[in-house]
């Protein structure tokens, strides 16, 4: 029987190559976006993707989504939705709706999506993933860099956490740190492409199936402290 992967956030950037790279292994892909049109490489996938529609800030927007896909049981739900910092900002500067919606998009709204789509994941061997990053590690961090992103993701892994902790499915749940790469977020003077980190976490994901445990990790696999 064919996988299934439900990618959130495919239109660009680490979505779309993860979602492009799990077709290319041959599984079924549910794709969401915020706007149309969806990217034209889905095309040559007619059959193997379909294209929904999904704000995960809008209440409204994930119980329609949620409505849609009820009945689908996924092998991978990777929410991948994000959005980085106010440029030049910081705790001082930063206005409360600016780090209101910076913590809704990156740590609040990831784990209430989550934890609705526990039922739709494939018990024993399904994995539920969030994209956070290396930045979110408060072991490794503690330089100047973008620290209001850094405490997003950080949000994000103490929720995840959190979540796990009172999860009752019997799943896998990953925290990956897709590499620094060359998106819109990473910039061009990035480490990797976007490809060389999807098929990176996607191998990692296949690696996974069935761990059962909660593991913060990089696209190699390697072990990220807390």
């Amino acid at each position: 029987m064919k996988k299934s992967a439900l990618i959130v956030g495919a239109s660009r950037g680490l979505g779309l190559g993860l979602a492009t790279e799990f077709l290319d292994r041959g599984w079924h892909v549910t794709a969401t976006i915020r706007h149309e049109p969806a990217p034209s490489v889905f095309q040559k996938f007619s059959g193997q993707v379909a294209i929904e529609m999904l704000d995960i800030n809008d209440l409204a927007s994930v119980e329609a989504f949620l409505s849609r896909v009820t009945d689908q049981i996924f092998d991978v739900a990777f929410i991948n939705a994000g959005i980085s910092a106010p440029e030049g900002k910081t705790a001082e500067t930063v206005t409360p709706e600016e780090m209101t919606h910076l913590f809704m998009t990156n740590a609040i709204s990831p784990i209430r999506l989550g934890a609705k789509l526990c039922e739709n994941i494939k018990p024993e061997t399904g994995i539920l993933a969030f994209m956070t990053s290396i930045l979110g590690s408060v072991t490794l961090s503690g330089g100047a860099y973008a620290p209001l992103y850094c405490a997003s993701k950080s949000a994000l892994n103490q929720l995840t956490r959190s979540f796990v902790a009172g999860m009752k499915q019997n799943i896998t749940v990953l925290s990956m740190h897709p590499g620094w790469v060359k998106t819109d977020m990473g910039g061009s003077g990035a480490d990797i492409d976007v490809m060389t980190s999807a098929k990176g976490m996607v191998d990692v994901l296949e690696a996974k199936a069935g761990s059962g445990k909660h593991e913060y990790l990089d696209y190699r696999g390697k072990t990220i402290p807390w």
